[in-house]
């Protein structure tokens, strides 16, 4: 929001939901908690971002828990070389749908599972928006096989995506030995991951349906939720594969315990392309802010408890645990796992000082004395001491991706004008004489099929940029804008300069939306892509996420999440003990 509000305006769900849940004089407390724009947009702020019960994988699992979804392993065929089929049957709140899966022969290489590779994976799986018949599975089976790139490896429109994997050799194998020999891996053997996600190859891509072409009323037609079941999908796959395996090898052996398997997740890698998608489409990054920010502002206006207390000591722990456990190849340009295991400790501490009256007590107490990542591990932790707000405010997430640009040409210039002081000032503040300030380019690359970044007049492509530089768009505007009266319309403008459609319906749009843009510049010189990849993936859903260079950032989606039998009605006898549902659940 604007710099100068002491509280933002909200979108009408959202308010509704604050004035449902604790009146109009408490509303307005709420909203004073919430930070501005000022602070909470700029690039140092949301790479701190991290996971939480309103993160897409979180929501979506609560989702498959409360509807109680089945996912079906209906058939399996697993060879000598690791090469296997699998066929699951999935029923989801009122709808069907198949999802299949096929691992080829191991060839013992470990793939790194960037684009580039192709069809050169591990596996490959299609998720059906519908029930697939023998004759479907066959053909698509028969398709996966083909391996190779191009037309010959096409599917149809009742496929919402492909799911590429690949094994982790140090991971996959070592748990396949202990189980072969009819033993359960010890708990550091079975930390991780046993795949890598290989991306959700979707929207039209290879020929599967568009989002769009998803019907409104099946479960996945939900930004994202069709991508992350998919990579919940490889999970089971690579639990299920790593048991056929060890049978193969050994008809007596062990079957990996479910206490175990639920550590495992999938493991990701995501590159600097999740920026251009970031700037390509701001209405999603306004709504995961705005979102997240009312929700931690009215954990933070709640009364400190010893129900509170408790709840808090027991998220604690479990966080640490996920520190504890995870390891990073690189901590460059993040606060190490160390430092925020270390500040958890001292939150811990603090949380039972008598002196607190409200959470933000608490928060305030500690601004000082923790790293920036550890706050914003604090605020996503608070948000587990108001489920039931969490839940109410969730389907914004997808309510506010739904909002559309298009240009408004009967605005005068004037209006456009206010909106730029209003919404720009920042932007127009930054100084674009100096080179530095626009160093960089974007580009896609036809090679690879990924987003590049390269270096102006050193490097060539730039008539190949992607849209990234919003801060240069906001300059060229207004220096448009200068030269018109202020009772001339956008559309007339828009006929003088049609290159600046863009610029004014994206100000027009996002008009009125409390965290609309990034406040910096991805074409900076000093920008670093995993700053931003980082605020991605929380929002998705990874925990731990640690960049390998400044252009990628590893981490583990559902690692100690539920596994299908915790979905069923008897959920309770499925996991290892009530308590540890509980925890699995919260």
């Amino acid at each position: 929001m604007p710099a100068h509000l002491s509280s933002p305006d909200l979108p009408g769900y959202l308010e509704d939901c604050l004035q449902r849940h604790c009146g109009a004089q408490h509303a307005g407390e709420v909203k004073r908690l919430m930070r501005p724009a000022a602070e909470l947009m700029r690039v140092d702020s949301l790479k701190c971002f991290k996971a939480s019960r309103l993160s897409f994988a979180d929501v979506l699992i609560r989702k498959m828990t409360r509807e109680e979804w089945r996912i079906e392993l209906v058939s399996s065929v697993c060879e000598d070389d690791a090469a296997a089929k699998f066929v699951y049957h999935i029923s989801a709140g009122g709808h069907e749908f198949t999802y299949i899966a096929r691992a080829y022969p191991w060839d013992g290489i470990e793939k790194v599972g960037r684009r580039s590779d192709g069809a050169n994976r591990d596996l490959f799986g299609a998720l059906f928006v519908g029930v697939a018949d023998q004759e479907r599975i066959a053909r698509e089976f028969a398709t996966f096989d083909t391996k190779s790139e191009g037309l010959a490896m096409r599917t149809d429109a009742d496929v919402m995506g492909w799911t590429p994997a690949n094994r982790s050799s140090r991971h996959f194998d070592t748990l396949v030995d202990w189980l072969a020999r009819g033993e359960q891996p010890p708990a550091e053997q079975a930390n991780g991951y046993l795949m890598r996600n290989g991306g959700f190859q979707s929207s039209g891509r290879n020929g599967s349906v568009s989002f769009l072409g998803i019907p409104e009323d099946h479960p996945l037609a939900h930004p994202f939720f069709a991508d992350l079941f998919a990579v919940y999908l490889v999970r089971l796959v690579s639990i299920d594969l790593a048991n056929a395996v060890a049978r193969q090898r050994n008809p007596a052996a062990a079957q990996l315990d479910p206490a175990i398997a639920r550590q495992l997740g999938i493991g990701n890698s995501s590159g600097q392309g999740m920026c251009v998608a970031l700037q390509r489409w701001p209405h999603w990054v306004a709504t995961w802010v705005v979102v997240r920010e009312t929700a931690i502002a009215f954990a933070k206006h709640q009364k400190v408890t010893d129900a509170g207390r408790a709840k808090m000591h027991e998220t604690i722990a479990h966080t640490i645990g996920i520190y504890r456990r995870t390891d990073p190849q690189s901590e460059d340009y993040v606060a190490s796992n160390e430092v925020i295991i270390a500040d958890l400790k001292r939150v811990d501490a603090a949380i039972d000082d008598p002196a607190l009256e409200r959470w933000n007590d608490l928060a305030d107490a500690l601004a000082e004395r923790i790293d920036p990542e550890s706050r914003e591990q604090l605020n996503s932790m608070l948000l587990d001491l108001v489920p039931e707000f969490c839940d109410a405010v969730a389907p914004y997430l997808k309510i506010g991706a739904a909002r559309r640009r298009s240009l408004k040409p009967e605005m005068t210039v004037r209006s456009l004008r206010d909106i730029l002081r209003r919404n720009y000032g920042w932007a127009l503040r930054s100084d674009r004489t100096l080179a530095a300030s626009h160093q960089h380019f974007w580009y896609h690359s036809a090679d690879n099929g990924e987003q590049r970044r390269g270096e102006r007049i050193v490097d060539q492509h730039e008539h190949f940029e992607s849209f990234i530089d919003h801060i240069g768009l906001i300059h060229r505007l207004a220096a448009v804008l200068a030269s018109h009266d202020d009772d001339v319309l956008a559309g007339d403008v828009v006929l003088a300069h049609p290159e600046l459609h863009f610029a004014i319906s994206r100000v027009q749009y996002l008009d009125g939306l409390a965290y609309a843009e990034i406040w910096g510049g991805l074409a900076d010189r000093d920008f670093r892509p995993a700053d931003l990849i980082r605020f991605f993936l929380a929002s998705l859903g990874i925990r731990g996420s640690t960049p390998l260079s400044i252009r990628y950032v590893r981490g583990t989606f559902f690692q100690d999440q539920p596994l299908p039998a915790d979905f069923s009605p008897d959920r309770s006898k499925a996991a290892s003990s009530q308590a540890d549902m509980e925890r699995i659940l919260s």
